[in-house]
C-alpha cells in the first residue's frame, strides 16, 4: 500500500480496524492527523457502510456524502495514503473477507449436539425465526411503494429481473410468474448473451428488478448502476437501506436475511414476490386472465403432442 500523506508511512492503516481507531483518535483530538468536517463526515460514512465503500466509484460516494471527489482524494492523503484508490483498497480487502461469510455461519451449527430433540427445536427455532422474518418485511413496507412497483410491474414495456448466488432463484421465480400474466419478461443473467447484452436491450420505459443482500454481487450492483444512469426505472429487494442496491432504485423493499441458517434467508423474499404477482394479477385482470388461458392451452397441446 502506498503512503505519501499525514501520517508516517508505518502507521498507514492497512485493515478496517486500524481505520476505526484513527477515526476514534481523530474525534476525540489525539490523532497528529486533522480532517475537517466534511471529511470526517465522510469517513465516518464509508466506516459505516464498508460494503459501499468498496463498491461505489469516487463519484457516486462523493455524491453521497455531498461533497467534491477532491475531498475524498484529500482525505486519503490525509490518511497517508497516495491516493484515494488506495483508501479504498482497505475496504475491498475487508469485503474479500466476506469469502468466509457462509462457512462461518455453517460452524456456529456445529455446537447443537445432534439429538433428535435438539433436531426438532432446531427446526422449531428455524421456523419461528422465518416467520419472524416474514413478519419484518410486511411491517416495512409503505403502502406509496407496493402501489408504485405494481403499476411498474403491469406497465413497463420490458421488464428483466437480476440476482446472483441465491437471490438467482428469487429473481428467476419472479419473471417466471409474471410471464404467465404479462408479456416481455425475463431474467438478466450471465448466460447466453451476458448482462451487459441484455441490459442493452433496455431503455426508459422498462424496469430493471434487482434481488440482493450482504455479502453483494459487484455484477448485480453495476447493473443496477448502469440500468439507472441510462434512465431505467430499477425496483429492488434487499436487506436494508444502506444496501449498494437500494441507492439506485426508484422503488426499495426491506426483506430480512437473518436466522440460524447458515446463507441468508430468503422466505420474507419469496412471500413478497407471491405479494407483488397476485396484486399485479388483480390488477391487470382479464389481461392475465386471457394470458394464462393461453398458456393452459398451450400446456394442453403440449400433452396432446408427448
Amino acid at each position: 500500500m502506498h503512503s505519501g500523506g499525514n501520517m508516517d508511512s508505518g502507521q498507514v492503516p492497512d485493515s478496517l480496524e486500524q481505520l476505526s481507531r484513527v477515526l476514534a483518535e481523530v474525534k476525540a483530538g489525539t490523532s497528529p492527523v486533522k480532517l475537517g468536517k466534511r471529511a470526517l463526515e465522510a469517513l465516518e460514512g464509508m466506516m459505516t457502510s464498508p460494503q459501499q465503500a468498496a463498491i461505489y466509484p469516487i463519484s457516486h460516494l462523493a455524491n453521497s456524502f455531498r461533497v467534491n471527489p477532491s475531498t475524498l482524494t484529500r482525505l486519503a492523503q490525509s490518511l497517508g495514503y497516495k491516493g484515494f484508490s488506495d483508501l479504498q483498497a482497505v475496504f475491498r480487502e475487508h469485503a474479500a473477507g466476506s469469502d468466509s461469510y457462509y462457512s462461518e455461519r455453517a460452524g456456529n451449527l456445529f455446537n447443537e449436539d445432534g439429538s433428535s430433540h435438539e433436531s426438532l427445536n432446531l427446526a422449531a427455532r428455524i421456523a419461528n425465526e422465518e416467520t419472524g422474518n416474514i413478519a419484518t418485511m410486511l411491517g416495512n413496507i409503505q403502502a406509496d411503494t407496493l402501489d408504485g412497483v405494481v403499476e411498474l410491474l403491469c406497465s413497463a414495456r420490458r421488464i428483466r429481473t437480476h440476482g446472483l448466488r441465491q437471490s438467482y432463484p428469487i429473481a428467476d421465480y419472479l419473471s417466471y410468474g409474471l410471464g404467465l400474466i404479462r408479456g416481455d419478461v425475463a431474467v438478466l443473467s450471465i448466460a447466453e448473451h451476458g448482462i451487459t447484452h441484455g441490459l442493452s436491450q433496455l431503455e426508459p420505459g422498462d424496469l430493471l428488478f434487482t434481488v440482493g443482500c450482504s455479502p453483494f454481487t459487484r455484477s448485480t450492483v453495476t447493473a443496477a448502476r448502469i440500468a439507472h444512469e441510462q434512465g431505467i426505472d430499477v425496483v429492488t429487494i434487499t436487506d436494508s437501506f444502506s444496501s449498494p442496491l437500494a441507492a439506485y432504485a426508484r422503488h426499495t423493499f426491506i426483506s430480512p436475511t437473518t436466522g440460524t441458517y447458515f446463507s441468508n434467508s430468503m422466505s420474507a423474499s419469496l412471500v413478497l414476490i407471491e405479494v407483488l404477482l397476485t396484486l399485479v394479477a388483480r390488477k391487470l385482470g382479464d389481461r392475465a386472465i386471457a394470458s394464462l388461458r393461453h398458456y393452459e392451452r398451450l400446456i394442453g397441446q403440449m400433452q396432446f403432442d408427448i
